[in-house]
């Protein structure tokens, strides 16, 4: 495999440190609602640490705080999405390193300065 193909993406992604709220059902079929923070973030999906077992291609719900449409005299609505996992990699003997994508709704601002 070259080198330039390991990482091409279908999305730009940016390192960002914000909250997320995520629920859905973890590898052992227990129910969840956590929060926690998103590494990377593109318009189709994001990355985040969870001490869950997550199962590749299991459904879960999204909410990014005030980062949804901005409606007028509200100010800005949650960004609310399902998504699926597309990647779970133990990251230490804690935590688990986990890529989503988004299924129908798209991130509306996704670069350093709108997030």
């Amino acid at each position: 495999m070259e080198p330039s193909s390991v990482n091409k993406r279908s999305q730009r992604r940016v390192a960002v440190a914000i909250p997320v709220q995520v629920r859905g059902l973890d590898a052992a079929g227990l129910e969840y609602d956590d929060s926690t923070t998103a590494l990377e973030v593109s318009r189709r999906g994001l990355s985040f640490l969870t001490k869950r077992n997550l199962a590749i291609f299991a459904t879960l719900t999204v909410v990014i705080p005030g980062r949804g449409p901005v409606r007028p005299e509200e100010g800005a609505t949650d960004f609310f999405t399902e998504a699926t996992v597309v990647r779970s990699v133990k990251e230490d003997e804690e935590f688990y390193r986990v890529g989503v994508r988004f299924m129908g709704a798209t991130l509306p601002m996704y670069s350093a300065e709108g997030l």
